[in-house]
């Protein structure tokens, strides 16, 4: 019945697929678990190394690195049953039933997705990518419902089988960023529909300031260019660049972040980061990388 895949890089899963497991075997369904590990160190297999000997895993470590778009489709390939479950390695299920929540709403031509959770309290050195998860990703159902395909993310959510047979995640695109944005309007342009749960996973791989501002360049980049080579790209960040673009602002507001750079990034490596000026950083950086392409 289901196939859960769960791609990793550089951190233990084996609390996660424990957990998994139970559940599984709770519901008394046809399942497998599928571990790739995508190029962490050895420190990592090694802890990870045990759950190879569940009845119900498979664990592989990667011979080299394949990246976030082409192990989901290496997964996919793997995977027997009729519904793939994608589940990122840094999470835990918020609730016991979290399995069986998924396995009710199963249907043909239909994706599920169900959300993402952060603790009430932000890690001690990690408070920026904290406020910006809590912000930014946990967004009720109904209110993902309102428009189901946009801002997808691939942190957790079921496809069928059939349907990520036809439309896989974009392997062209490199680095961190965006491959589930494409995504989520591949599957608007098939016609597939999208269906949104309170069925929340919680992240836990949290990254320091400097990974983190690190990782949303990158996505930035990968904005950029999939707006050149798909019309359909829309988010709030190029939204807004594009209204600022159009009264002239934008040169205007780059302008000041460029003076006021080092004050910026001063406040976001804080314990008490500024959401807005995270927004201002973003388009900055966004305006400076489509300056170079």
């Amino acid at each position: 019945m289901l196939s859960i895949l769960i791609p990793v890089y550089a951190e233990p899963v084996t609390q996660l697929v424990s957990e998994l497991v139970r559940q599984g075997r709770a519901l008394e369904i046809p399942f497998e678990i599928i571990v790739l590990d995508d190029g962490s160190t050895e420190a990592v297999k090694i802890e990870n190394q045990p759950i190879g000997e569940i009845e119900e895993v498979t664990y592989e470590n990667l011979p080299q690195n394949l990246g976030r778009s082409a192990i989901r489709n290496a997964l996919g390939a793997r995977a027997k049953f009729p519904y793939l479950l994608f589940l990122d390695c840094d999470s835990h299920p918020e609730r016991e039933d979290f399995l069986e929540n998924y396995v009710e709403q199963l249907a043909s031509n239909t994706v599920l997705v169900g959300g993402t959770a952060y603790a009430m309290v932000a890690p001690k050195g990690k408070e920026l990518h904290w406020l910006i998860g809590s912000q930014r990703e946990v967004v009720a159902a109904d209110q993902r419902a309102r428009d189901p395909h946009h801002g997808f993310s691939s942190f957790n959510f079921v496809v069928p089988n059939e349907v990520f047979k036809k439309i896989k995640f974009d392997d062209g695109i490199s680095g961190y960023g965006h491959e589930d944005t494409l995504y989520g309007w591949s599957l608007k342009k098939e016609g597939v529909e999208v269906r949104h749960l309170e069925n929340r996973l919680l992240h836990l791989g949290l990254d320091d300031p400097t990974i983190f501002l690190e990782k949303r360049k990158t996505a930035i980049r990968n904005l950029v260019i999939l707006q050149k080579n798909y019309a359909m790209m829309d988010t709030r960040l190029l939204r807004t660049h594009k209204r600022l673009s159009r009264i002239g602002l934008d040169r205007i507001l780059l302008g000041l972040f460029n003076f006021f750079e080092k004050q910026i990034l001063r406040n976001l490596h804080s314990a008490k980061p500024r959401l807005m000026l995270f927004f201002w950083w973003s388009l900055a950086w966004l305006s400076r990388t489509k300056s170079q392409h």
